[in-house]
């Protein structure tokens, strides 16, 4: 997969979604193989989702080497943020160093897609 294509994914989901209402994303790529992808999407609600990744592509696949998704509330309360930061507090956590920050605590999580992001932000919105 190529750089562009990937980026064109994500902006294609993002516009997809009827829950967003604007979104700034960014990459910069750097040769021969790599991006770093960072962007700010905002919702209906005026919560936003503040995304970051370190991507490699190979010719038969995307390696997402470094990730955030970090969403929050209209006046900046975090209401979870995934990421596979080296956090030592984070160590006894079964799925380190991926994990899932709430305001409750630290949870074990598997990097989602961004589509599950996007779902689960989905979700959020409509259920308040």
């Amino acid at each position: 997969m190529q750089i562009k294509d990937y980026l064109g994914e994500i902006l294609s989901k993002v516009a997809a979604n009827p829950y967003v209402e604007s979104q700034n994303i960014s990459f910069e790529e750097r040769p021969p193989d790599t991006a770093y992808i960072t962007g700010i999407i905002t919702f209906i609600d005026s919560s936003r989702l503040h995304i970051k990744e370190f991507v490699i592509f190979k010719a038969e696949a995307v390696n997402i080497l470094m990730y955030g998704y970090n969403y929050s509330s209209k006046d900046d309360r975090l209401i979870f943020r995934y990421d596979n930061a080296l956090d030592p507090k984070v160590r006894g956590v079964s799925t380190y160093p991926e994990h899932k920050h709430t305001p409750a605590g630290l949870l074990s999580a598997r990097k989602p897609t961004l589509d599950e992001v996007l779902r689960e932000i989905t979700e959020s919105i409509t259920l308040r």
